[in-house]
């Protein structure tokens, strides 16, 4: 249950970010690569959730 919490604020963070380089209007090179990390980390916890093979 801890790495799931943990999982959730790391996402938290990395959406944050994103939407700060949206506002910030950073090249599209930064924003894609912190687009990318976003997205692992909700296929990290979809996997610990269980929910990605209800997802598939």
């Amino acid at each position: 249950m801890r790495q799931i919490m943990e999982t959730q604020k790391r996402i938290e963070e990395a959406r944050h970010e994103l939407n700060e380089a949206f506002l910030r209007r950073d090249e599209t090179n930064s924003y894609y690569e912190k687009s990318v990390r976003l997205d692992k980390l909700i296929e990290e916890y979809l996997e610990r959730t269980g929910q990605l093979s209800a997802l598939a």
